[in-house]
């Protein structure tokens, strides 16, 4: 279906990626108990040993399922490429500890191997901002054509490929739909979801004409996909066996990192970060999806806080939601439509012959966009001499 590769250098060149997606609508989050409308629900309790409680790593470890094909010499050759540069797995630690909780524990809550937690590790370094020369974006690397194909909204406002919450269960869908597609063999999925369906397919039945085993190690496939699979179990060996393989894997803590905090409208995120107590970089660092410096008048309407400053905002905002003016605007949404987004903007007169779409095109912003903001419907007549607001976020 499609086939990207993804270099990154990390004073050598260690990893290679690919892309995935799928949106299922009846798909509910299980960070926190919450479902992706921030409701709350329930959630069978698991009983975990002492290590899991206090380590992720160590949770990992318990869900490994592959680990017999540590020892192929494919992997033992991907675990010596990654073992030239032994900081590698710190530096990759430190980079996924604000979102490995929410992805590991997304990977669990629906049975899935604690391998696919891991894929990140390969796509991206579990950079939410990594980009690819093949344009493919977030942490789970997806090219535009897959996000739109899949559904994942991309538009000049909001980007879901670097949504964490987005982009996790469209990665996850579509490796359950891949699997379920391989009849549940996890290597010719993690193949499938590097190189595509078709070319994994097209493989298999190369060989069965031949008479061939059709199993991912027995097929030839693209150098990438050659590789990919590989590079997960090797990587899934260092979590398993850091001592094993010489190398440092500090702990990443067993606790939510964010929470979730809904809003009724468009949020400046200085004015966020301002009303949170927070630095604006720790804003974006949760928050990578958003792109104008505001979230999307069309959503989502939410966003991620740190645990410990969750509760402010949240007090904040329902303080100003009160008042529904002020300093910042009011900012409750009625029949979608937006009473006046928290977020800069400029005016724009309307004079003789202006149009919506005139006005959009002007300010390169779509004629829905305009509207969302100013709280006006599609036939909503413009006034000579009125002001219309401009979004500049």
């Amino acid at each position: 279906m499609w086939l990207r590769n993804l270099s990154v250098i990390f004073s050598v060149a260690l990893l290679a990626a690919c892309q995935t997606s799928a949106v299922n609508t009846s798909y509910n989050s299980n960070y926190e108990n919450y479902d992706r409308y921030s409701q709350p629900i329930d959630q069978p309790a698991r009983v975990k040993s002492s290590n899991e409680k206090s380590d992720l790593w160590q949770l990992t470890r318990t869900n490994l399922k592959f680990n017999k094909s540590h020892t192929r010499a494919r992997v033992k050759a991907e675990i010596t490429s990654y073992n030239r540069y032994p900081p590698h797995m710190t530096a990759v630690t430190k980079q996924a500890s604000p979102y490995y909780y929410y992805v590991l524990k997304e990977v669990l809550a629906r049975g899935l191997p604690s391998e696919v937690a891991l894929i990140p590790v390969i796509e991206s370094l579990y950079d939410p901002n990594a980009y690819s020369y093949g344009k493919a974006s977030g942490i789970w690397q997806i090219i535009p054509s897959t996000a739109k194909y899949l559904g994942l909204k991309m538009n000049n406002w909001y980007d879901g490929r670097r949504d964490l919450i987005h982009s996790t269960a469209t990665a996850l869908d579509y490796l359950e739909r891949l699997n379920k597609r391989f009849k549940g063999d996890w290597m010719l999925t993690f193949a499938a979801y590097n190189g595509g369906g078709g070319t994994v397919s097209k493989a298999m039945r190369i060989n069965r004409e031949k008479g061939l085993p059709t199993d991912y190690w027995s097929l030839k496939l693209p150098r990438e996909t050659t590789r990919y699979v590989p590079k997960i179990l090797a990587v899934a060996a260092l979590v398993k066996s850091p001592k094993k393989y010489k190398i440092e894997l500090p702990r990443i803590a067993n606790v939510p990192v964010f929470n979730i905090v809904k809003i009724n409208g468009q949020v400046d995120l200085n004015k966020a970060a301002s009303l949170a107590k927070l630095d604006r970089s720790v804003i974006d660092q949760f928050n990578p999806g958003f792109n104008k410096g505001v979230t999307s008048p069309n959503g989502p309407f939410r966003l991620l806080i740190p645990v410990h400053k969750a509760q402010k905002l949240q007090r904040a905002l329902s303080q100003l939601n009160q008042k529904k003016a002020g300093e910042y605007g009011a900012f409750e949404i009625k029949s979608a439509v937006s009473l006046g987004p928290i977020t800069a903007h400029k005016v724009h007169k309307i004079n003789n012959g202006d149009t919506v779409w005139d006005i959009a095109k002007k300010h390169k912003l779509s004629v829905k966009e305009i509207l969302a903001f100013n709280g006006i419907s599609e036939n909503t007549t413009l006034r000579i001499g009125a002001s219309i607001k401009i979004p500049t976020g």
